[in-house]
């Protein structure tokens, strides 16, 4: 009887066997056809399953039907092709590598899971480059030139990963004006993720500013490493954020272009992006669009001055930031380039930071929606018409600083309060005055709630303040800038004794005041 031993020997022998089988090259003669026998060494044409090689000397036709599940490493500067590119399946989980310098990649039909591999790029692009892969991975350390794959119209249906470019750059395309006086388009459709892991990658680098590379894209851009631009070329170009988040860290963001030539990251769809920018400089400029319908989560993430690009917040997009300086702090850039910062009064802002925020004087004085989302609290930073919904989710909104409610405004009381009650201080709808009043309180005697109208005939800091029978202040009512108009306050005594007291109105350097009876 065999020993425990003896027998799990031989089953290692077996496997080692069973592995050495699976490797299989060209016989180094030269080539010749897959289906021929003695274009391979051993003399055994490949099933597919296999990690085969194309040796170096050798050229290829793949004259027969053929379902790669294994790998392919071609090593062949010279010519590798297929006869019937319908015929040849790269399968899921299969990995094409192209490790040589120039050369052909097969054409053929890449299946969902598969990979295409860029090992021994240097100086040159292959040919066939514009298929529709799935998984595309560019690992090309000895590169020197910046090199493209020519993709246009084409679909890849994967990920997108580039580990190292040496010297060069990986660009997807590189249009060219036929005659110099045509545009000439390319478009990329990118079903997954683009990794970006170090090298440098653009979409493009032609300095043609007659020629333009339109990407859109589902899934996520993570770049930890390297170098990552919409574009090194003149543009315009546009890469549009379908779906998916955009995460920078400890990596470079450039791009080139002219002043209102736009290389830009538009955000696009229904589905919330994030947006997570760490350690990242900034080499030129990236302008970043948020779509009409598209919402955009900064968290406290800072586009620094240093980013010459230009942030631009379309009708009912929406932007969110966590950063205490608000709008300001996180778009701190200029716009110099893309046609300058603009941010739509139509759109909508939400502070969700976890310390004290600021909305900033960069968010408009006319805004949508407005979502307060902050536990330790928001501060208006300037009078602000809301012509949506003011969501008050968390936290205090302090709007010493006053809003105005539009004519389809409204308040949504979620979780969080005012400072200043709004429903204390609402526009009239009345003539703007011609000079400054203070009416009478009504009802007067009151108890316990009286009501005070006054008229301010331009934007002034307004305040409206309470005090008793010996001159000492009781209550602030109205604290802020206020336009022009006919307002009225209420003023709520339930918690004051029956008595007299006086409320002052002030406007600039216009102040009345007036005397009011409680009576309980």
């Amino acid at each position: 009887m065999q020993s425990r031993r003896t027998i799990i020997a031989g089953f290692f022998l077996l496997f080692c066997s069973a592995g050495a089988f699976a490797q299989i090259s060209t016989n180094g003669s030269g080539g010749g056809n897959w289906s021929a026998s003695s274009t391979w060494a051993g003399g055994h044409v490949p099933t597919g399953s296999e990690t085969i090689t194309i040796q170096s000397t050798d050229s290829l036709i793949m004259d027969m039907a053929v379902t790669i599940t294994g790998k392919l490493i071609n090593r062949s500067a010279n010519t590798v092709r297929t006869y019937d590119s319908s015929k040849v399946i790269f399968a899921a989980g299969s990995t094409y590598e192209h490790a040589v310098d120039k050369g052909n990649i097969p054409k053929a039909t890449w299946d969902s899971g598969s990979t295409c591999l860029f090992t021994g790029i240097v100086g040159s692009s292959p040919s066939n480059g514009n298929q529709n892969f799935y998984n595309v991975e560019w690992n090309c350390p000895n590169q020197t030139a910046n090199l493209n794959l020519g993709w246009k119209g084409n679909i890849i249906g994967g990920n997108i990963t580039v580990d190292t470019t040496g010297l060069g750059r990986f660009y997807f395309s590189a249009p060219k004006s036929p005659d110099g006086t045509t545009p000439d388009t390319a478009r990329v459709t990118i079903e997954g993720d683009v990794l970006i892991m170090g090298g440098q990658f653009a979409t493009n680098g032609t300095s043609n500013t007659l020629t333009t590379v339109l990407v859109t894209q589902k899934g996520n851009i993570s770049v930890t490493g390297g170098n990552f631009s919409v574009s090194r070329g003149s543009g315009p170009n546009v890469w549009w954020k379908a779906g998916g988040n955009f995460s920078v860290s400890n990596a470079t963001i450039q791009n080139s272009g002219g002043t209102t030539k736009m290389n830009a990251l538009e955000f696009t769809g229904s589905t919330a992006h994030t947006f997570t920018l760490e350690g990242v400089t900034f080499s030129g400029g990236l302008t970043v669009i948020v779509d009409s319908g598209s919402a955009l989560a900064m968290g406290t993430s800072e586009i620094t001055p240093d980013n010459s690009g230009s942030f631009i917040v379309y009708a009912t997009g929406a932007v969110a930031t966590g950063d205490p300086a608000g709008v300001n702090g996180a778009v701190q850039c200029t716009g110099e380039r893309g046609g300058g910062n603009s941010f739509s009064t139509e759109a909508n802002y939400t502070f969700n930071g976890t310390t004290a925020q600021v909305t900033g004087t960069s968010m408009p004085t006319t805004v949508n929606d407005l979502t307060i989302d902050n536990p330790a609290g928001v501060t208006l930073s300037q009078a602000t018409t809301i012509n949506g919904v003011l969501h008050l989710k968390a936290g205090v909104f302090d709007n010493t600083v006053p809003f105005t409610l539009g004519p389809n405004g409204s308040i949504s009381r979620e979780g969080g309060n005012l400072k200043v009650d709004a429903d204390a201080v609402q526009p009239v709808d009345a003539p703007i005055p011609h000079q400054f009043f203070v009416a009478q309180n009504y009802p007067n005697p009151f108890n316990p709630t009286t009501n005070i109208q006054y008229g301010v005939p331009g934007t002034s800091l307004v305040s409206v303040k309470v005090f008793n029978l010996l001159g000492q202040e009781v209550a602030t009512l109205v604290n802020g800038v206020q336009s022009a108009g006919v307002y009225t306050v209420d003023f709520d005594a339930s918690s004051f004794g029956s008595g007299v007291y006086f409320y002052r109105v002030q406007a600039g350097k216009s102040v009345e005041t007036k005397r009011m009876i409680v009576m309980k």
